[in-house]
């Protein structure tokens, strides 16, 4: 039976005619399109650009016979002109090539078709070459998925450097790209002995999509991992609610813990005048203090400096990961960082280090000389925190800084601290990794409670963050403090991505690499055998961390340095950005041609110049393990 046009299709699509020409002709059909701007999938038809040329439906049935002969006689009315003398010439050559019915030209070959058969071969053979090496360049890829990479490492004295671990070494033997490259029996194993640690978190009820957002992106990048699952407790002022509790328990396979917080941790101490404490928090909001106005900014900041501790539930646990609603974390973390810090004696950990805003906590530093004169006992011997003070007095050293030298004995120490000033650096705390027994140790609570007992998360706004800092840096030798450039991360203004782009290549100006030449080597024998990778990548682990994957574009190393102060700002701000004064040694190293004035005249802010702008996978290439000792 046959199907008319008009019945074969939905009445949306019958097309159009004009006369009598046929369905040949091409006439277009309705096209059902969704409008811009619309959020549903209820579709408008429009009709295809030939719309217009008739509007009669058709209602003939051709057979095939007759649209064979009505598409051969469009073709030969269309192209006959163009065509003629091209299939007259095809003829003749025809014949020509089937003289004596051999089908073969007996011509003597030219020199002209000899030249143009040469450079085909010559093309060929090129395409050929370029086309297996880029296939050799994509094996070494994929067999080599690293960038070399080695996270900075602040200067660390000589005494230091004897009696710690190496962390860089660690890494090279514990980072591990694929989780399907361990037994089952050795994930298990991790599993077993993993360090007592939690993710913590302290959020509101409302914040519930902000914490499953973090939550989400963490668990991908790290701890959905079989070897980690790490527990996470939540605290909150009041009890949580069914919907906070369901949407986090949904976002993650580990256990989880809500907490709410004791009434003297979260309320206003007894000591504090509530009078002086208004008329403080209105004045400092009206400056543009940040959040200095809420009273429960105050409860947060000193909850964070150091009660965050001593709460019952944390007892049980080692080491803290503090995790923020609403923040991103855009890099692949294939270590465990808890293990890392565990095995390699580790107290705290951060990844962004950046300049604060004085007027927070004007009388803090005052208040901390205070502790260290009555207290100096605890100041840690290999304690580094000149990075953290200027005298201004001083004229500039070589390399520019302002960091004073160290008094030559301990009865100097009065004179010494009086005449320096802090340079308001912090470590940005919304991301750190830290020890829960050194936040519970006697230096960082005796330091808590003298700063708490003054007032000053009260009558200003003491930050945890510069508390942090200045604990860590007094009471904790350098060698135990670890910067995590590595782990991608934002939050709000301040953000840090990793160098993580693929720098393994096979050219010509790194043949010279052991660990590229082995990769070229066995590049056949990586796509079938996974022993052969298995060797390489690990002898190529010797020079480097296996590579960063990451979802962010690479900043330079200094990029938030002054997000929370506008250069404008009238504060006094240290010669270099603070995570260079923190790193130290080549990080502080400037061109020689480099003008201040001349780029301040420019319009920025008269921090560049340097060597090193930290986008670099390897700032130091072959000499970085001598630079970093």
């Amino acid at each position: 039976m046959r199907i008319t046009a008009a019945t074969a299709m939905p009445t949306a699509y019958h097309r159009h005619t004009s006369g009598t020409v046929s369905s040949a002709a091409g006439l277009g059909a309705r096209v059902g399109h969704r409008p811009s701007g619309s959020r549903g999938h209820v579709a408008t038809w429009s009709t295809s650009s030939n719309d217009g040329l008739g509007a009669n439906t058709m209602s003939v049935t051709p057979s095939e016979d007759s649209l064979a002969g009505a598409t051969t006689l469009l073709l030969d009315s269309s192209h006959s002109k163009r065509q003629g003398s091209s299939w007259a010439s095809i003829a003749r050559r025809a014949r020509f090539a089937n003289i004596n019915g051999t089908g073969i030209d007996n011509r003597p070959l030219s020199s002209r078709k000899l030249f143009i058969l040469l450079c085909l071969v010559f093309v060929l053979s090129g395409s050929v070459w370029v086309i297996r090496r880029n296939h050799a360049k994509r094996v070494a890829r994929e067999a080599a998925i690293i960038d070399i990479y080695l996270p900075p490492v602040a200067h660390l004295s000589g005494r230091e450097n004897s009696v710690q671990t190496d962390p860089l070494q660690w890494l090279r033997q514990n980072t591990i790209p694929s989780i399907d490259e361990m037994p089952e029996q050795y994930q298990q194993s991790l599993l077993e002995t993993r360090p007592k640690a939690a993710f913590i978190a302290l959020v509101r009820n409302s914040e519930v999509e902000e914490m499953v957002y973090s939550m989400t992106q963490l668990e991908a990048r790290f701890n959905g991992r079989p070897t980690h699952h790490y527990d996470w407790v939540f605290f909150n002022d009041e009890e949580f609610s069914e919907e906070f509790i369901l949407g986090v328990r949904n976002a993650t396979n580990s256990r989880c813990y809500f907490e709410i917080i004791p009434n003297e941790h979260w309320s206003v101490p007894s000591w504090i005048d509530p009078t002086r404490f208004d008329v403080g928090r209105q004045f400092m909001g009206s400056i543009g203090v940040g959040k200095a106005w809420l009273q429960s900014y105050h409860h947060m900041c000193r909850w964070n400096a150091g009660l965050f501790a001593l709460e019952k539930r944390l007892a049980f646990y080692e080491f803290f990961w503090r995790v923020e609603p609403g923040v991103d974390f855009s890099c692949s973390i294939n270590y465990d960082v808890f293990r890392f810090m565990r095995d390699n004696n580790m107290a705290y950990g951060f990844n962004m280090a950046i300049l604060d805003d004085a007027r927070s906590f004007p009388s803090l530093w005052d208040r901390t000389k205070t502790f260290i004169k009555k207290n100096r006992g605890m100041i840690h011997e290999d304690a580094d925190y000149d990075w953290l003070l200027q005298d201004l007095r001083d004229t500039h050293r070589g390399d520019g800084a302002m960091r004073p030298s160290q008094p030559a004995d301990e009865e100097d120490d009065t004179k010494y601290f009086d005449r320096l000033e802090y340079n308001n650096c912090q470590f940005y705390s919304n991301f750190e990794v830290g020890s829960l027994d050194f936040f519970r140790s006697k230096e960082h609570r005796a330091y808590f409670e003298h700063l708490d007992k003054t007032g000053g998360f009260y009558y200003e706004r003491f930050g945890d963050a510069p508390i942090h800092t200045l604990s860590v840096s007094l009471f904790l030798p350098r060698s135990r403090i670890w910067y995590f450039r590595d782990i991608g991360y934002a939050h709000g203004l301040c953000e840090q991505c990793p160098p993580h782009q693929f720098r393994l290549t096979l050219d010509s100006e790194v043949q010279h690499e052991t660990h590229v030449r082995a990769v070229a080597a066995n590049a056949s024998l990586l796509e079938k055998h996974r022993r052969w990778e298995m060797l390489s990548q690990d002898f190529i682990r010797q020079g480097g961390i296996p590579g960063l994957s990451c979802g962010c574009t690479v900043s330079a190393i200094d990029h938030n340095n002054a997000k929370l102060v506008p250069f404008e700002s009238k504060q006094h701000k240290p010669d270099h950005p603070c995570i260079r004064l923190y790193l130290g040694g080549k990080w502080l190293e400037r061109r020689d041609d480099w003008d201040q004035e001349a780029e301040i005249a420019a319009g920025r802010d008269g921090s560049g110049g340097y060597l090193l702008d930290g986008l670099e996978s390897n700032p130091f290439a072959d000499n970085y393990s001598d630079e970093t000792k």
